[in-house]
């Protein structure tokens, strides 16, 4: 291997409670039912426009663009400050580095955002590229058309040695339709049977474990 995309929500950094609050005060923006944390617990990963249709499914389309201007709104001055990195994860992230490989991130979160957020967790000079989704909430939007975009832009035609790492179905998915190798991590917010089911093909439980699992792919 020598490719290794990271997903950020879920599997560099725990985000839940930036983004569960920003959903709830969306809501409340919205005047649309404030729903259970384990319900918002599912919006992390898809686009938003994704969970809105799931889980409001009553919420009319032509509504999507205020949706996601009110979740900005709160996330962009509050919640992007509620989160926190994985225990051990600078540590491995420099094991992976020092070993040889080229790190990137594709995440579904707003290009902007992340690219503000990887400095600020002191994460920079381990990633070579950051790759993130439109701002519009639209366009590029899903998992696919952005590692897509990260393979395209980084120039990565050696697929086979491409790994797609994150803790969403979405992820493993997203990494299959780009044919390249998927491992994916239950410490996020999917589980074992959410990546199973999606065909993940390498499953860890830790952070510590991802170096091992990418060696199961040589």
């Amino acid at each position: 291997m020598k490719n290794l995309f990271f997903d950020f929500d879920g599997t560099i950094a725990n985000t839940k409670e930036g983004i569960i609050n920003a959903l709830k005060d969306m809501s409340k923006t919205l005047d649309i039912p404030v729903l259970d944390d384990s319900i918002y617990l599912k919006f992390i990963g898809p686009a938003l426009t994704e969970g809105m249709k799931q889980y409001y499914p009553d919420f009319p389309e032509e509504r999507y663009p205020e949706a996601i201007a009110a979740y900005d709104k709160f996330y962009n001055a509050t919640g992007i400050n509620q989160l926190s990195l994985y225990p051990h994860m600078k540590e491995t992230l420099a094991q992976l580095k020092d070993a040889g490989y080229n790190l990137y991130i594709s995440s579904a979160k707003p290009d902007p955002v992340v690219k503000i957020l990887i400095p600020r967790l002191g994460l920079s000079d381990y990633f070579t590229g950051i790759y993130g989704a439109a701002t519009d909430g639209f366009s590029l939007n899903t998992k696919s058309a952005i590692l897509n975009y990260g393979l395209t832009d980084a120039k990565i035609t050696d697929l086979d040695e491409t790994v797609m790492i994150g803790d969403r179905m979405t992820d493993i998915i997203g990494g299959a339709k780009n044919n390249v190798h998927t491992l994916g991590i239950t410490y996020g917010f999917g589980d074992h049977q959410e990546l199973a089911d999606a065909g993940a093909e390498v499953i860890v439980d830790h952070v510590t474990d991802i170096p091992e699992g990418i060696k199961k792919f040589n």
